[in-house]
C-alpha cells in the first residue's frame, strides 16, 4: 500500500451542484466531504486503530458528530457538557490540566468514569463511507484541512498515518488510499487525535473580580505550533480541551495517475497603465502512477459573471471571451514535473482591458476562474479550479519628522487601510455561512482591511468571502506574545522543522486569493532567526508578489535582539503606546494624530465596548442580579466575559465614563444604554481622528478588534451573535467613502473623500442645538470634493449662553440636493463633560411603516421611521423579529441604526436577513424598547 505523505494545495473546488448523500457525505462531481462522525474517548475503547477501523467493530456509547468539530465542541453538542460561552459554565468542565481541575474542584464534572481528565487521552473519530462504482479505478486521496494537534489514521484496517508525522494545527495533508480502499462494501476510516505536546496551565486561569487582573495565559502551549488562545488570553477564555480535534474538513479526492498540484496564478499590470494584464500560470504534476505518461495540461481562464454570496447572487457587469491554452508534459513514474506558462509563450495570457480587482469603496471586485485540466490520451486524469482577481499590491512609505507611514497600493493606487483585527470563535465553529456574514457586515461597515492572529489557516470559505466583498487580508504566521525576542519564548515554537512545514503549506494554500496583501511574520513579536531566514525564503520562493513584514510592531531592541530583520525596516506601522486598549476623552485621539510619532499607521487600539441588551440576556443569565452594589450591574460573571482592567487597561475607565458622563444606571437597560452612547462616540472618535489627517500624516487605522471570539463586553463592533451594537454604526458612518465630521478636539468641520473622483458642488451645513433644540449657531457652504483627501471647512465656535447638552447635527448633499452623509453629535459645556441631561429626553414613538419583499433567498425590508413629535427622537434603535412576537433575527443588515431624529424628520431605512434565519416566521420590525432612548 502506498501511503506516503503529500503536502499539496487545493484551491477551493468551483461545482454548479452540491448535495448531502445519504451514505455520510457531500457529494460533488470529483470529491466527497466526509461529515458525519462517530466521537469517543480511547480510555473507553482497549481496541487498537486495525479493529477500530473494520466493519466488524460494533460502536457503543459512541458520540455522533459532524465535522469539522473538535472534542469538546462535540460534546457540547451532545449535552455531556454546557455550552462554556455561556455564564459560568466554562467551570462546569474539567480542564488538560489536573493541577487547575484540583484547585477549582472540576474533577467532578468529567464524563468519564473514575473522573479521569476527559482530554489527556486522545479521541477517536470514526466514520463509515461507501464509494459509488463510477470511482473504480481511480486514484483515491483523502485529504485534511486542519486537525489539532497530532493523528494517526486507519482505514479498514491499514495504517495511512502516524502521529509523528501527521502532526501541527495549520497544515494539511494528503494521503494516497488507493491500495486500502473498498470498491464494495462500506469503508471505515479510524482517525486518533492527540492533545497538544504542552497543553500547560493558565495562571490564574481565572478573572471574577470586576476591573481586576486577567485571566492570565498558558504559557507552555506557545512551545507547539498550535492556537495559542485555547490557553486563555486577556479576551478569550481558557479552552478546555485545548481545540483539540478535527477542525477543518475531511474529503476524498478521485483522479486518475496524474494529479495537478499547487496551482498558481500571478497577475502583473504595467502600471500606472490598467489597460492590459499579464498572467502568470504554474502548476506542478504529479504522476502516482507506476509508468511514465504523456500528456497535455489545458488551462482555460474565464471571466465570473456571477457571484455566489450564498443567499444571493450578484451578477458583474462585463464579458469576456475565455482565454484557453495548452501545453504537452511528460512525466516519469512516481515523479513530478512543474509547468511554467506565460505569456512570452502564449500571447493569449497578455489581456487586454482587463477587469480588475479592487478593494472594498475603490471599485468592483472582479472575479476570474482558472481551470487547468491534465489529460491523458484526451480523458482527464485531475481537474482544479481556483478563483482569482487580476490586481497588483505595491507598497512605499510616507515620511514626516522621522516617522514613516507603510502605504499599500492597488493597481497602483494608493488606498487608507481602514479596519481592524478578528478572532476566530473558541470553539472553532466556524460555518461557511458565519463566515459570508461576517464578511458582510466588515463589508457594510466600509472596513477594507482584517487580520487575523489567532488562525494561520483559516477555513478557505474565510478568503473566498473576502475576495468577493473587497476586504483586503494579512496572513499573520505567528500569534503574539506566544514569542518574544530576549526572553526564554525566543525560540517558539520549539520544533522548527514542523514550524517551517506549517507557514510552508499556509503560503501554497492562499497565495490565489486576491484579497491577501501582505505576508506578516507575526503580531507584535518577531521569531527567532532561524524561523524568520527560512519564511522569508519561503516567501521569495513561492509568492514575491506581496509585502514582507517583519512583524506588525516591536518595541524591543532590533540591533541587539533581531537584526536579521533590519532589511525589511521601516516597519511603517506600530501599536507601541497610546491610544491603547480602554477608553480616552474624544478629543485626545485627534491630539495624538497629531504628534505623528507613533501614530502614521496605527495598526491596534481599542475601546470595551457593551453589546445590546438582547445579546447580555444569552449569556449573563443572572443579569442585574447584586443590585445593592455600588458597581451595579457588574458582578463576577461581567468580570468573566471582560470587565477586569489590571492597570487601567480596559473597563475601568470605560466604565466611569457611562456613569460620570450619563450618570448611574438605574437598572440594566440604562446601563446598557448608557454604554451604547459611549460606544458610537468612541469609535466615531478613534476612525474620524485617523481620516482627519489622511495622507498628511495617517496612511491607515486597524483596531483591536471588530468581532468577538465568544459573548464578551470588551472591544467589538458586533458581538458572538452577529448583533452590532452601536459601535458599528457608528464606525460605518465614519468609514464612509464621502464622509462629513467633527474635529472633537478643534472642532473643525471637515470632509473627507476617500473616492478618486472630484464631487462637484457639495453643500455641507452645520447646526448647533441647545437642549430644547433652539438653533444657537448654524453655516453652510458649497465646494467641490477633492478626490482621496481630507479638507478642512470651517470651525464651530464654542456656544455661549448654551444648555449643558446640546447637539451638532452635520449634513452633506449632493449637487442635486440629494443628502449624502450625516453625523449627530451630542456635548456638554461643562467640564468636566456632563451629558447626564439626556436621561430627561422625553420618550418619543416613532411613526413606522415597512415593506417586505423577497430577493433570492433574502427578505429586504424598507422601513420609514418618522418623528411626527416636537421633541428630539433620540438614539434610537430598530429591530427585525422572527414574527410580531418573535425573537431578533441575527445577523440583520441594516443601513443605519442607533440614530436620531429632530421634530418633523424622517428616515429611509432598509434591512436584509436570510430566509433561513427566519426559520419560517415573517419579518416584523419593532423599535427596541430595550436600547432607544426614545420610545
Amino acid at each position: 500500500m502506498n501511503c506516503s505523505v503529500l503536502l499539496l494545495v487545493f484551491a477551493p473546488l468551483l461545482f454548479s451542484s452540491n448535495r448531502m448523500d445519504s451514505n455520510n457525505f457531500q457529494q460533488t462531481s470529483n470529491r466527497l466531504v466526509l461529515k458525519r462522525w462517530s466521537l469517543r474517548s480511547s480510555t473507553r475503547i482497549p481496541e487498537d486503530g486495525s479493529v477500530i477501523s473494520t466493519v466488524s467493530f460494533l460502536e457503543k456509547d459512541w458520540y455522533p458528530v459532524q465535522t469539522p468539530t473538535t472534542v469538546l465542541s462535540g460534546l457540547v453538542e451532545n449535552g455531556v457538557y454546557p455550552d462554556p460561552r455561556v455564564g459560568m459554565n466554562n467551570f462546569r468542565i474539567p480542564d488538560v490540566s489536573d493541577l487547575f481541575n484540583q484547585r477549582h474542584h472540576l474533577n467532578r464534572f468529567s464524563h468519564l468514569p473514575g473522573r479521569k481528565n476527559p482530554w489527556k487521552a486522545p479521541y477517536w473519530f470514526r466514520t463509515k463511507f461507501t464509494l459509488p462504482a463510477s470511482r473504480q479505478g481511480k486514484q483515491i486521496w483523502l485529504n485534511f484541512k486542519g486537525i489539532n494537534y497530532r493523528a494517526d489514521v486507519w482505514l479498514n484496517g491499514h495504517k495511512v498515518a502516524n502521529a509523528e508525522e501527521m502532526a501541527g494545527m495549520f497544515r494539511r495533508f494528503q494521503y494516497n488510499i488507493t491500495d486500502a480502499v473498498k470498491m464494495r462494501g462500506p469503508n471505515v476510516l479510524a482517525v486518533k487525535i492527540y492533545q497538544v505536546d504542552h497543553p500547560g496551565i493558565c495562571e490564574p486561569g481565572t478573572q471574577f473580580e470586576v476591573f481586576g487582573k486577567g485571566r492570565g495565559k498558558a504559557t507552555d502551549i506557545f512551545k507547539d505550533v498550535t492556537l495559542k488562545i485555547s490557553g486563555g488570553w486577556d479576551c478569550a477564555p481558557v479552552v478546555r480541551d485545548r481545540n483539540m480535534g478535527i477542525y477543518q474538513d475531511v474529503y476524498l479526492d478521485f483522479t486518475d495517475s496524474v494529479i495537478v498540484r499547487h496551482p498558481r496564478i500571478v497577475t502583473q499590470l504595467p502600471l500606472p497603465d490598467l489597460s492590459q494584464a499579464d498572467l502568470f500560470v504554474s502548476a506542478e504534476l504529479f504522476n502516482a502512477g507506476k509508468t511514465s505518461v504523456s500528456g497535455v495540461l489545458k488551462g482555460k481562464i474565464s471571466f465570473i459573471d456571477k457571484v455566489d454570496f450564498l443567499t444571493y447572487t450578484k451578477e458583474m457587469p462585463g464579458e469576456m471571451t475565455p482565454v484557453v491554452f495548452e501545453k504537452p508534459v511528460e512525466i516519469a513514474a512516481g515523479g513530478s514535473t512543474v509547468v511554467r506558462l506565460s505569456p512570452r509563450e502564449f500571447a493569449q495570457l497578455t489581456l487586454k482591458n482587463p477587469y480588475l480587482w479592487w478593494p472594498n469603496g475603490y471599485g468592483r471586485q472582479y472575479l476570474h476562474n482558472l481551470e487547468l485540466c491534465f489529460e491523458i490520451d484526451g480523458v482527464a486524469s485531475d481537474r482544479r479550479n481556483v478563483q482569482f482577481g487580476i490586481r497588483q499590491v505595491t507598497d512605499s512609505f510616507q515620511e514626516r519628522n522621522g516617522e514613516y507611514g507603510r502605504v499599500f497600493m492597488i493597481n497602483g493606487r494608493r488606498v487608507f487601510l481602514k479596519g481592524g483585527w478578528l478572532q476566530p470563535d473558541i470553539l472553532l465553529n466556524m460555518s461557511k455561512k458565519r463566515l459570508y456574514d461576517e464578511a458582510r457586515l466588515l463589508a457594510r461597515a466600509h472596513v477594507n482591511i482584517v487580520a487575523n492572529e489567532d488562525a494561520p489557516s483559516p477555513p478557505d470559505e474565510m478568503l473566498e468571502a473576502y475576495d468577493k466583498y473587497g476586504i483586503m487580508f494579512w496572513e499573520t504566521f505567528y500569534q503574539c506574545w506566544s514569542i518574544y525576542p530576549g526572553t526564554e519564548t525566543a525560540d517558539n515554537p520549539l520544533d522548527h522543522e514542523l514550524a517551517n512545514k506549517n507557514v510552508r503549506d499556509i503560503i501554497l494554500r492562499y497565495r490565489n486569493h486576491p484579497s491577501l496583501i501582505a505576508w506578516v511574520v507575526a503580531c507584535e513579536v518577531t521569531v527567532c532567526s532561524d524561523l524568520y531566514t527560512t519564511l522569508r525564503g519561503y516567501v521569495k520562493e513561492l509568492d514575491p508578489t506581496r509585502p514582507f513584514l517583519p512583524t506588525t510592531s516591536y518595541g524591543w531592541d532590533v540591533d541587539e535582539l533581531t537584526p536579521y530583520m533590519k532589511a525589511d525596516l521601516p516597519l511603517g506601522m506600530t501599536d507601541e503606546g497610546p491610544p491603547d486598549y480602554t477608553w480616552y476623552p474624544y478629543e485626545y485621539y485627534f491630539q495624538k494624530v497629531l504628534e505623528v510619532k507613533r501614530q502614521m499607521f496605527r495598526n491596534e487600539m481599542g475601546v470595551p465596548s457593551i453589546p445590546t441588551l438582547s445579546s447580555l440576556k444569552k449569556f449573563m443569565p443572572d443579569l442585574g442580579k447584586e443590585k445593592e452594589s455600588p458597581i451595579f450591574p457588574l458582578d463576577r460573571v461581567w468580570a468573566h466575559h471582560g470587565a477586569w482592567d489590571g492597570d487601567n487597561y480596559a473597563f475601568r475607565a470605560y466604565d466611569q465614563a457611562i456613569r460620570n458622563r450619563y450618570g448611574p444606571p438605574v437598572d440594566v437597560a440604562d446601563y446598557v444604554r448608557k454604554a451604547q452612547y459611549v460606544n458610537a462616540n468612541s469609535y466615531r472618535a478613534m476612525y474620524e481622528a485617523a481620516r482627519h489627517r489622511m495622507w498628511d500624516i495617517t496612511s491607515g487605522v486597524m483596531l483591536w478588534k471588530l468581532n468577538s471570539c465568544w459573548p464578551s463586553v470588551l472591544w467589538q463592533l458586533y458581538d458572538w451573535y452577529l448583533n452590532p451594537n452601536a459601535a458599528y454604526y457608528f464606525t460605518k458612518k465614519a468609514l464612509e467613502p464621502l464622509h462629513l465630521q467633527m474635529n472633537a478636539n478643534s472642532r473643525t468641520v471637515s470632509i473627507i473623500n476617500a473616492t478618486n473622483k472630484l464631487q462637484p458642488k457639495l453643500h455641507a451645513s452645520t447646526r448647533v442645538y441647545d437642549f430644547h433644540l433652539k438653533v444657537k449657531w448654524e453655516k453652510q457652504v458649497t465646494l467641490d470634493g477633492t478626490p482621496d483627501s481630507y479638507q478642512e471647512l470651517f470651525s464651530i465656535p464654542e456656544p455661549k449662553d448654551i444648555t449643558d447638552v446640546y447637539f451638532i447635527k452635520l449634513a452633506l448633499a449632493n449637487a442635486n440636493g440629494k443628502e449624502i452623509s450625516s453625523n449627530f453629535y451630542w456635548l456638554s459645556s461643562r467640564k468636566p463633560a456632563d451629558l447626564s441631561d439626556l436621561n430627561k429626553l422625553p420618550r418619543v414613538k416613532l411613526e413606522m411603516e415597512f415593506q417586505v419583499e423577497k430577493r433570492d433567498k433574502e427578505y429586504h425590508i424598507r422601513i420609514t421611521a418618522a418623528n411626527t413629535s416636537n421633541q428630539l427622537a433620540f438614539f434610537n434603535r430598530l429591530a427585525v423579529l422572527k414574527g410580531q412576537n418573535g425573537e431578533e433575527v441575527l445577523p440583520t443588515f441594516w443601513s443605519d441604526n442607533f440614530f436620531s431624529l429632530l421634530p418633523g424628520e424622517k428616515k429611509e431605512l432598509t434591512a436584509i436577513v436570510a430566509m433561513e434565519d427566519m426559520e419560517g416566521f415573517q419579518p416584523f420590525v419593532i423599535h427596541d424598547q430595550d436600547l432607544s432612548t426614545s420610545r
